[in-house]
This record gives C-alpha cells, sequence and structure tokens, in this order.
C-alpha cells in the first residue's frame, strides 16, 4: 500500500514537472524579452514543479556574468550573485559548464562547501545544468528539489530537455536582437542616404539599363525642369539628343563590360521648356546578385562655366596671337636689322684689319678676336630669331619647318626623330601651319626633357578635308589624370598650351599615354 502511495506521488510529481515545461514552453513562444523570460522560468518551476528555489546565471564565453535571475530565494542569492561577479564558480557550477549531463547533488550542505547557498539546501538535493545549444553555453539554471526526486532517471531527462528548451529560445532571442541590430543599423544608413541623396548639390539620377528612371533627387527636377513625379515616369531619351543617348549607352556598354572606371564626360540636356543647358555626369553601375541592374548618374550643369572658359579661350587666342605677330616682328627685326648691323660692324672691323701697316701686331690680334665674337654674336642672333619664327615656316610651309626642327633635335643627338607623310603634302592656312608647328615643337621639348624615349615619330596625315599630326614616342609614358587640366598642378602647363593652341582652330587635341608604354599627342585640324 505504501509503495503504491509513493508510485502516485512520483507519478504526481512527474505531471507537475511536465505541466511546467509546457508553461514554459508557453512563455518562450509569447515572451520575448531575455530577463522577463528567465524570471518567468524560475517562477514556473517554484510555483508548477514543487521545487524549493531556483535560480539562473548567463555568462559570457569569457564567463563574466551578464544576467541573473531567481525565485525562491530573494535576498538569500545576493551572496550568490556577488560571487558570480568575482568571476568564482562553485565547484557544481563549474563541473556543469564542462559536461553535458545535468549535475546532481544529493546533499548539498556537506558536498559544496564553497556555494553560499548550501546551508539553504539542508535536507534538500540540487541540480544544476548548463544552458547550450549549438555549441555555444549561455550559462547555468540550478534548482533545489526534494532529494528523492534525484534518484528519479524521468526527473533527471526532464530537467535536462527543460534545460535544452530555454537554451534554444536564448538562442533565438540572440538572434532576434542580431536582426533587430542588423535592421535598425540598415535603417540609419538608407536614412544617411536618403538625406544625402535628396540634400545633395548636384543631380542625381538612378535609372534601369533601358533608360527608365525610378528615382530622382530634388536638384534633378531642378536642372531638367520636370517634377519629381514627371520624371519618375520618364525615359533619358526625353531630354537627350539621339548622338547624346548613343554616348550615354555607350558608356553604359563599357560600364557593363567591365572596360572602363567611372569617369566624367559632357552630355547637352534638353530642359522641359526646351532650353539647352550642358552638364558634365559621372556614372557608377548598380549590380544585384552580381548583375548589372541599373545606373546612378550625377549630373551637375556646367553651362556657365563653359562660357566662362569660351570667354577664356578668346582672351587667351588673342593674346596667343598677339604674341605670335610680336615674335614675329621681333625676329624679322633681329634678322633684319641687328644681325645686318653687327654683320657691317664685323665688314668694318676686317675692312681696318687689312690695313697692316698701320697697326701693331697686338692691335691686329684684338681686331681679329672682336670680329670673331661678332660672328659669334650674329649666330646667336639668327639662332633666337629663327626660335622665335623660323622664317622657313612663312616662307616655305610645314613640313620643310618640321624638317628642319627634327633635324636640329638629331643634331643634339638625345632621340632620333623622324618625319612620316601620309598624303598628298599641301600648303595649309598660316594660322593651322603656325598652331601645328608650335604644337609638335613643344612636344619634342617634353619629349627631350622627360620622357627618356630614343625614337619619336612625327606623323603628317593629309586628308581630303582635314589634316592629322601625331607626335609618338617610346619613352616611359606616365599616368593620364581624369582631366588635363588637373597637370596644371602638377607643373605639366606645357600639354595644357598645347590644347589651348589647338582651340585656336577648334581643332581636337588628345594626349595617350601609359607608363612604360610612351605617349602620342594627337591633334586633327579640319582644312
Amino acid at each position: 500500500m505504501t509503495e503504491c502511495k509513493q508510485e502516485e506521488k512520483r507519478i504526481e510529481h512527474l505531471k507537475l514537472v511536465v505541466r511546467a515545461i509546457r508553461k514554459v514552453n508557453q512563455l518562450i513562444v509569447t515572451e520575448k524579452n531575455r530577463d522577463k523570460l528567465l524570471i518567468g522560468i524560475c517562477d514556473n518551476l517554484v510555483e508548477n514543479c514543487g521545487y524549493y528555489n531556483a535560480w539562473v546565471a548567463l555568462l559570457d564565453e569569457s564567463r563574466t556574468l551578464m544576467a541573473t535571475a531567481e525565485s525562491g530565494l530573494g535576498e538569500k542569492f545576493q551572496p550568490m550573485v556577488e560571487q558570480l561577479k568575482d568571476g568564482k564558480l562553485t565547484t557544481c557550477a563549474q563541473k556543469a559548464l564542462v559536461e553535458s549531463a545535468a549535475v546532481v547533488t544529493i546533499d548539498p550542505p556537506s558536498t559544496c562547501t564553497d556555494c553560499p547557498l548550501a546551508k539553504e539546501y539542508s535536507g534538500r538535493g540540487a541540480i544544476t545544468a548548463r544552458l547550450e545549444y549549438g555549441g555555444r553555453v549561455y550559462g547555468l539554471l540550478s534548482a533545489s528539489v526534494p532529494a528523492d526526486s534525484l534518484m528519479e532517471a524521468e526527473e533527471i531527462s526532464l530537467f535536462e530537455e527543460f534545460v535544452g528548451d530555454i537554451a534554444f529560445s536564448l538562442r533565438y532571442i540572440e538572434l532576434e536582437e542580431e536582426r533587430k541590430q542588423v535592421q535598425r543599423a540598415a535603417q540609419k544608413a538608407e536614412s544617411r542616404y536618403r538625406y544625402l541623396f535628396n540634400n545633395a548639390g548636384n543631380a542625381i539620377f538612378i535609372r534601369d539599363l533601358k533608360g527608365n528612371i525610378i528615382e530622382v533627387n530634388q536638384e534633378a527636377a531642378a536642372l531638367t525642369g520636370y517634377t519629381l513625379d514627371e520624371l519618375t515616369k520618364m525615359n533619358i531619351s526625353r531630354f537627350l539628343s539621339t548622338a547624346n543617348l548613343m554616348l550615354v549607352m555607350e558608356k553604359q556598354q563599357a560600364l557593363v563590360k567591365g572596360r572602363a572606371h567611372t569617369k566624367r564626360y559632357e552630355l547637352e540636356l534638353i530642359k522641359k521648356d526646351g532650353t539647352r543647358v550642358v552638364t558634365e555626369s559621372l556614372s557608377r553601375l548598380l549590380t544585384e546578385k552580381g548583375q548589372p541592374v541599373g545606373i546612378q548618374a550625377m549630373v551637375w550643369d556646367i553651362t556657365e562655366q563653359k562660357r566662362l572658359h569660351k570667354n577664356l579661350q578668346s582672351y587667351i587666342a588673342e593674346i596667343t596671337r598677339a604674341q605670335e605677330d610680336e615674335r614675329k616682328r621681333i625676329a624679322r627685326e633681329l634678322h633684319d636689322e641687328t644681325a645686318q648691323s653687327l654683320a657691317c660692324l664685323a665688314q668694318d672691323i676686317e675692312d681696318i684689319s687689312r690695313d697692316k701697316d698701320q697697326l701693331s701686331e697686338e692691335t691686329i690680334q684684338r681686331l681679329e678676336q672682336l670680329r670673331t665674337r661678332i660672328g659669334n654674336m650674329i649666330e646667336e642672333v639668327r639662332r633666337f630669331s629663327h626660335e622665335l619664327r623660323p622664317g622657313v615656316l612663312d616662307q616655305v610651309g610645314l613640313m620643310p619647318a618640321l624638317e628642319l626642327l627634327a633635324d636640329e633635335m638629331n643634331e643634339e643627338r638625345k632621340v632620333n626623330v623622324r618625319i612620316k607623310v601620309i598624303g598628298s603634302e599641301r600648303r595649309l592656312s598660316a594660322e593651322a601651319e603656325l598652331v601645328l608647328f608650335r604644337i609638335t615643337q613643344e612636344a619634342l621639348r617634353n619629349i627631350s626633357k622627360h620622357s627618356q624615349a630614343t625614337e619619336t615619330m612625327v606623323r603628317v596625315e593629309f586628308d581630303a578635308e582635314k589634316v592629322k599630326l601625331n607626335v609618338i614616342d617610346n619613352g616611359r609614358g606616365f599616368e593620364l589624370p581624369e582631366l588635363l587640366d588637373e597637370f596644371a598642378s602638377r607643373g605639366g602647363l606645357g600639354l595644357i598650351g598645347m590644347r589651348e593652341r589647338a582651340s585656336l582652330l577648334d581643332s581636337s587635341f588628345s594626349v595617350t599615354s601609359l607608363p612604360g608604354k610612351g605617349t602620342t599627342v594627337a591633334i586633327e585640324v579640319a582644312e
């Protein structure tokens, strides 16, 4: 009869434990706050399992205390909290942290001498297990239970199952918190992007690869004259000419195929009212899962900048023409007057030197030295006159002047310069010949000073309607900046001067170069 009552009592206790597990599982599903969950777990064990008390300690990977909860102990639990804060784990706690099975203590007062709660467990047992899920240990759950319950394998098994469910819930809460942190970070990043997007000083267009506009900022509306709503229903072809649209798609294709970096280029944009503005655009490829999906373009109005630049170019053109006219005048005066006067002086000295009977040997020698010095001065004046304005350029044209320039470079023996003519050679306008000569002269001067080249070719190609001139060297080359104007900050004014001279003829000018691959200066003049 007694054994039946004990069995009934054991079964009833196990039912209480199962009921508590169910309630905790319900709590796990509904409670997302970690601290409230831990308190609820401890309360359930005490209220529904018949446990005397229960406590939980969460630890980080270095076993530093992060949080605690208890039920049935009250202020008596505080010494244990302080001990855990100091990093002093009790013997049973240390054992539980390294073992997968629950640690059972039949008589804590006699065996757990380092536990501040041991005296509260007189006549009772204790069970402690680690909260572990997926290889991660989150902490400990310990409970004071009737000693005879600890003899039951079912009791221990249910407790271990219970602990596994708690560890799973802690992992779920951890993942949820990480998700929220990622979401908050994404929202913060999105908010920051939105602020920068909407307050950018330049127009920003986001579009698909077919040119359909997806999103724009307020500056884009101000630039085009369309509203934000109108723009997001448009294709970029609405405000680009056919030629400009082809240019945009060409740049897009280069980005998609990975053949180009993000670079600025000019576009003419047609506003809603029909007026046209010159803009500069900087585009980048948008991808999704590694696949190109669209283009983000930053666009700004450079119409006024272009107008000012054109005015500046006109001013530079006038200065350059005036400079060339002055060089020509000075060169003519040096050649026709100064050099002739010096020649006459040399002749007079020679005439005096012929009257040897009237002059001492010393005087004759000094006169001869003086005549030699004057001869050298004449050569220097003529050389200076030639550098100011080669007479051959005005007299017989561009090609003889280039041949003479190449001969002078070859005499210096620094670089071997060759001239190559393609097509039927002909005379050009005086201004065109002067510009082509000056650009070649400056290019050869740069090659001699900086390129370390051994070979240079000046190639002149005569077509029916235009002339192309290329100066090609095999020197060390250099990394080209995004804009030629950036050479000014590096002290490279020679290339900028060539470009400005080319602009006098409204001709195209380009420079191509790569480190170790030499440099090519090219100009194309329509005639």
